[in-house]
């Protein structure tokens, strides 16, 4: 008796606790904002355009110091490249510790290694994630997916909630090997998983805060599930990635981390780069019929990568003192990279994305996945609709100063 009394007590007082929590650090983010720090104005991230303040923090080359939200941020390209593959950086703090856990609690539930954890991970997948191992029957599959979610009367629909976060987190399913009579449910998880990447530097309200992070247990749950599924089939298991991984010897413990990343930190970003690719097309006259072109949409998929990526922060923190860029850095002290505003990126062949290089910790191994399906989608969208255009005020999601999601982008065939 006493413990079904207790334990509603103790659950609203631990909701209460996380609620207070999370409105504090917003509170101080804003108050940070007010006084005219930069990166707190982006981490606001509101609807109004974050470029103004990334031109701020620009200009203080190679580091910006944010004093009340105690953290550097730099924009300059040399810099970042280092601090991203700095083994005096980490991903996770010396104690092994999430970044600002205590600041965002359960907010940020998307899984997080240590670099070399990420970097061991992430080699493990690159060689069944690669453009020739993915080829032209992921298109092909990925062009359909985009077909099947076209409405019959295109007068009038959402880019983005219609069909690009629909069709990233089908593309993304399909491809670990989710059947398909489980796809739409585990496709709601998936959105639901949408504000992670972004829940990692702002907090979110205690409603997605929470929802969010129980979806990503949901997912872990369901990537378990599938990989031992595959696991006991042999050989007839099938050729999607999971099912390539482990016929190619990996550990289920790594199958399992990678699917999950795959999961959960590719569908939001590639419906971000779909919706920002097609934007940027439709704003140049003649690029948009062009587009239908599988070389011409690849291209202007990269060009948008490094001009509007879809993880535009990162995160490391220091596990030593460090002089580095001209400022003593001490231990324990948070770096942050600003990959949108990162000046000369485009000059660079070898940064097809500013946080997609070797050491880009969250998006890097979900890369090849991101662009394949994104390149695929605009592509058949040119071709299927070449008189589309925006009818209305296209707004960001709010909160989501990493991804910069859309909450609203209307649009028609004319």
């Amino acid at each position: 008796m006493s413990v079904t009394i207790e334990a509603p007590a103790a659950h609203e007082d631990q909701t209460r606790e996380l609620g207070r929590r999370l409105q504090l650090t917003r509170a101080g983010i804003w108050f940070a904002g007010n006084q005219g720090d930069p990166y707190a104005m982006i981490l606001r991230a509101t609807d109004a355009d974050s470029t103004p303040w990334e031109e701020r923090i620009r200009a203080h080359v190679p580091w910006f110091r944010s004093d009340l939200l105690d953290a550097w941020v730099t924009a300059d390209h040399a810099v970042a490249d280092r601090v991203l593959a700095d083994p005096r950086f980490g991903t996770l703090d010396r104690a092994g510790r999430r970044p600002h856990a205590d600041l965002l609690p359960v907010a940020a539930a998307f899984p997080q290694y240590e670099r070399t954890t990420f970097a061991r991970l992430r080699g493990l997948a690159a060689p069944v994630l690669s453009d020739t191992v993915l080829g032209g029957s992921e298109r092909a599959d990925g062009e359909g997916l985009i077909h099947g979610l076209l409405p019959a009367d295109p007068a009038g629909f959402d880019l983005v909630a219609d069909v690009a976060r629909p069709y990233a987190a089908a593309f993304v399913l399909r491809l670990l090997g989710v059947g398909e009579g489980e796809r739409a449910e585990a496709a709601r998880l998936l959105a639901r998983c949408g504000p992670q990447l972004d829940a990692r530097f702002t907090p979110q309200t205690l409603a997605v805060a929470r929802d969010s992070a129980a979806a990503v247990q949901e997912v872990a749950a369901l990537v378990r599930e599938l990989v031992a599924r595959k696991a006991t089939a042999g050989a007839a298991r099938p050729a999607d990635v999971i099912g390539t991984l482990l016929s190619r010897g990996v550990a289920r413990q790594d199958v399992e981390r990678i699917g999950l990343v795959l999961a959960v930190g590719a569908p939001e970003p590639a419906a971000t780069l779909i919706a920002n690719t097609v934007r940027g097309l439709l704003g140049r006259s003649g690029d948009w019929a062009n587009a239908r072109h599988a070389s011409a949409a690849s291209a202007a998929v990269d060009r948008t990568l490094l001009v509007r990526p879809p993880a535009r922060l990162e995160h490391r923190v220091a596990h030593e003192d460090v002089r580095f860029g001209g400022r003593d850095i001490h231990a324990d002290d948070q770096v942050v990279v600003l990959a949108s505003a990162v000046p000369g990126a485009p000059r660079h062949a070898s940064r097809t994305w500013p946080l997609g290089g070797p050491d880009g910790p969250h998006l890097a191994l979900a890369w090849p996945v991101v662009r394949l399906a994104a390149w695929t989608a605009v592509s058949a969208l040119a071709d299927a609709l070449p008189g589309l255009g925006v009818t209305g005020r296209v707004l960001m999601r709010p909160r989501s100063p990493v991804v910069r999601a859309y909450a609203r982008f209307p649009v028609r065939e004319r």
